[in-house]
């Protein structure tokens, strides 16, 4: 056993002499008495605060007060410490009516590396300064998806993905994407929730997913797109704290629709990293509601995540 302290190792040299006093005294135990130190695994830690929203983020007539909203936005991200941001619908110039928001830009529809570069795919990934240095494209996950229907046809949505550091404790898969929108299209998501899947397949470091995924619950489809991220080892950030509040809300002003839904989501697996193995794990999802100044017709979805390895 190694002990990680002398403080640790003087208490287990303690507990083993009471052992010992006891049966001298009692003379209860003809056999001998062996101490069995307890186990403490040397845990390093970390977390990430990670924020995902959909930003409405078309140019009127096809969204209201962009450039409003935008500087809400903004203002939010500059008040906040978040690590990691994705954005979803980041199209029409939205990049550049989005403006400082104290954070730099990670990947967007603007790479220019030959190779990454996405045409219109509305997603953006934004990253806290300092940060920015350590993170890297992961070129495999930056794809459009090979099914659409409806109006997403006019756009290339997909996903993109980077690879974040957790301190000192194990770089991070974080994936942005956005699925098909639509509650008859849920089979078209399906299929690109099968593309998603199948190009994480071969990353074994801890994965993040997030986005606008569209699910709605009440189609066995959507239902069964979930089951397959679970059997693919991605637990709901949400669902692990009791919280799976909804993202899509009938009161938002730019909503008007009769239902709620959690189309908005954060999805955590488990990773291997520098042959240690890494859990990852919710201590707190919220969702951002603000009734009177929406940022979005959906509302965002911020998480705090524990990354933890041990040798």
């Amino acid at each position: 056993m190694r002990f990680t302290s002398k403080c640790e190792m003087f208490f287990a040299v303690l507990e083993n002499q009471y052992a010992l006093m006891y049966v001298k005294k009692t003379t209860l135990l003809p056999r001998p008495v062996f101490f069995v130190p307890r186990c403490v695994c040397p845990m390093t830690t970390a977390t990430l605060d990670v924020l995902t929203l959909n930003t409405w983020g078309f140019a009127w007539p096809l969204a209201k007060h962009r450039a409003a909203r935008f500087g809400r936005i903004a203002e939010h991200l500059q008040a906040e410490t978040y690590d990691v941001v994705a954005l979803q619908e980041l199209w029409g110039g939205a990049r550049e009516v989005l403006g400082e928001t104290g954070m730099e830009w990670a990947l967007d529809d603007a790479q220019a590396e030959r190779g990454l570069r996405q045409v219109d795919s509305g997603l953006g990934l934004k990253v806290r300064r300092g940060l920015h240095r350590g993170v890297e494209v992961m070129r495999d996950l930056v794809r459009a998806f090979r099914v659409h229907a409806g109006f997403d046809r006019w756009k290339s949505k997909g996903f993109v993905g980077l690879q974040v550091p957790a301190g000192d404790v194990s770089p991070v898969a974080i994936v942005n994407t956005h699925l098909q929108a639509g509650q008859g299209a849920a089979r078209v998501r399906r299929e690109q929730l099968e593309h998603v899947l199948a190009s994480l397949s071969e990353v074994e470091i801890p994965t993040i997913i997030c986005g606008d995924f569209n699910l709605f619950t009440t189609s066995a489809e959507d239902r069964a797109g979930h089951d397959q991220l679970a059997r693919n080892g991605f637990r709901d950030a949400s669902e692990l704290i009791d919280r799976p509040d909804a993202t899509y809300l009938a009161r938002n002003m730019y909503v008007g629709g009769m239902e709620d839904h959690r189309f908005d989501r954060i999805y955590l697996r488990d990773g291997v990293a520098n042959g240690r193995r890494v859990r990852i794990h919710a201590e707190d999802v919220r969702v951002i509601v603000d009734h009177e100044a929406p940022l979005s017709d959906h509302e965002a979805v911020a998480a705090r995540i524990r990354v933890e390895a041990c040798p």
